[in-house]
């Protein structure tokens, strides 16, 4: 019959469904979160995503004139000027990774409100500021450069005055080994042709792709303060998690253990689909098709809750629908891991939330859920009431062998690259003194994982269940101790890995953070409002620099969507 889906299909769609929804909610509570007076994840975000990698943004290179490297645009206090190139360098930034998170949401099907292929003076939608006032896209980016400016150059100067000034020789290493990575792009630039051009140094390489006078000195600068900032950061968030009482961490819990524990459960979808009319069919029989289609769909929902009494039941009920499809894997397929209450209410409905963490719900214990518009039916069994679980941290550099952009495999001899790619990371990594600090600098250069890019290839507290199969049976694998490390080979490509901790529960590790937090909001408002490092910029200036940068931004994505 015509446009009938297989129930794989089925239940992609209604997956994608979930996904584009719990993109829509969550991207509402970052609307709220946009109006909340001096957020620390505004902060937090700031000093963790310095680009210290440069391959990570290609548009933070730019027109950096010799004079612009000296001109005073503003300052942050009375001893931390700003140049018009570090301004310049840090709206590049802001701008760069406004425009990533545009393009995330708009692949999940939720408009952020900005046009990219116009100026920021030229939009038509407005946005709004801390305070929640409407303000115009051009100033929520000079706004947001501007606290990027004053949280990093704030911090660094607090790093410096708290002896945290200079770079540990695998700091160093890292940062002049993406130097020496520019230089060999421009020793060995090719044109679309595949011709290779002639050499260059790397300053005229600089010079002749970005304009200016950009100098491999100003850009170690830039990433020697950072790397510094942020090292800062971590080392001052892991103190205060580390001094909280374990009183008060089990008090927080008690009160509100459902924001903390985890579920395990399977989950079974059945879903209507809208048929379309075959050649010469009329409404009437269309209408009479449609309807029997959807008594089967409710039959066959109702035929797999029968059968379904318990684990084992749903087990061999879901096996049976499938027989013909030798690849199923029922785990894969059904089994869903350590699952808090906010991420089943985003993802599926609050009813199944309140369900699976209801005291009276007991491991074995099903139910069906019907959606709002009764065209999908999800068997529910539980494999584990609401508990607690133990959290680990891990690092990894991923060299992906799926195309970023259209999910498709690489070709064969792509794929046996990255292979290649993975164990020349390793090796190159138990070379050196093999630290935590020295594979997170690696991953920071190498990693093709943007989520973990800034943070080194750092997840922190990881659920079990919550990473691809693979990698998440060896990270949690009983035997693994800190400093592990090993290439594990997921659908998503080679992950080199390095395993950090084993961070204790759950609760402990996320109450610790949500405390460290606070703390530091606290103290970041109080540091950041004050008089030692209030913020003055010239708004002539302040034009001149945003202007030339937009003009090369705009550009940038002209060349990049002809390509």
């Amino acid at each position: 019959m015509a446009n009938e889906k297989s129930k794989a299909e089925q239940y992609r769609d209604e997956r994608k469904a979930r996904i584009a929804e719990a993109a829509k909610k969550n991207a509402k509570n970052m609307e709220k979160q946009n109006t909340a007076k001096k957020a620390v994840s505004k902060v937090i975000s700031i000093i963790l995503a310095a680009a210290i990698a440069l391959g990570a943004v290609a548009l933070v290179f730019n027109y950096y004139g010799a004079v612009d490297r000296v001109i005073t645009i503003g300052g942050v206090g009375s001893e931390q000027k700003v140049t018009v190139a570090e301004y310049e360098y840090y709206y590049m930034q802001t701008y760069s990774q406004f425009l990533n998170l545009v393009s995330q949401y708009s692949s999940m099907g939720y408009d952020y409100g900005f046009d990219t292929s116009l100026r920021p003076s030229e939009q038509t939608t407005t946005t709004k500021d801390a305070d929640g006032n409407e303000i115009s896209w051009e100033k929520y980016l000079r706004d947001a450069t501007i606290d990027n400016i004053q949280t990093q150059k704030a911090y660094y100067n607090e790093a410096v005055k708290a002896g945290y000034g200079e770079l540990t020789e695998a700091e160093e290493a890292a940062i002049d080994k993406q130097i020496e990575d520019l230089r060999e792009q421009a020793n060995a630039t090719q044109t679309s042709d595949g011709q290779e051009k002639p050499r260059y140094s790397l300053n005229a390489y600089l010079r002749m792709n970005y304009g200016g006078f950009m100098n491999a000195r100003f850009l170690k600068k830039i990433m020697k303060m950072e790397t510094i900032t942020s090292k800062y950061y971590q080392e001052q968030l892991s103190e205060m998690k580390a001094g909280y009482d374990q009183t008060e961490i089990d008090k927080t819990y008690n009160k509100d253990k459902d924001s903390y524990d985890v579920v395990d459960f399977r989950i079974y979808q059945f879903s209507k689909s809208t048929l379309s009319a075959s050649d010469g069919e009329s409404d009437a029989a269309l209408k009479k098709r449609q309807a029997e289609a959807d008594a089967k769909v409710e039959k066959d929902a109702q035929d797999f809750l029968a059968a379904a009494k318990d684990e084992a039941g749903f087990v061999a009920k879901a096996k049976e629908l499938n027989k013909a499809n030798t690849a199923y894997d029922v785990d894969k397929e059904t089994l869903v891991r350590s699952q808090l209450k906010s991420d089943i209410t985003s993802n599926f409905t609050e009813e199944m939330a309140k369900w699976l963490f209801d005291d009276a719900t007991v491991k074995g214990s099903v139910k069906m859920f019907t959606s709002a518009d009764k065209k999908t039916y999800s068997i529910v069994v539980v494999t584990g009431a609401a508990h607690q679980v133990d959290t680990v941290s891990v690092r990894h550099i991923l060299f992906a062998t799926t195309d970023m952009q259209t999910g498709k495999d690489l070709s064969e001899s792509e794929i046996a690259q990255k292979k290649k790619d993975a164990e020349a990371a390793l090796k190159e990594f138990e070379s050196g003194d093999k630290t935590a600090d020295s594979f997170g600098a690696l991953a920071t250069e190498l990693t093709e994982d943007t989520g973990s890019q800034a943070t080194g290839g750092l997840y922190e507290n990881v659920l079990p269940g919550t990473m691809v199969t693979e990698f998440d049976a060896w990270i949690f694998d009983d035997a693994r101790t800190e400093g592990d490390t090993a290439i594990v080979e997921t659908d998503y490509g080679y992950h080199v890995m390095y395993f950090v901790s084993k961070d204790g529960s759950y609760y402990d590790a996320t109450i610790r953070s949500d405390m460290a937090s606070k703390e530091f909001e606290t103290k970041a408002a109080v540091l950041l409002d004050g008089e030692t490092y209030e913020v003055g910029f010239g708004p002539r200036r302040l034009e001149y620099a945003e202007d030339k940068m937009i003009d090369k931004i705009m550009k940038l994505l002209s060349q990049s969507a002809a390509q």
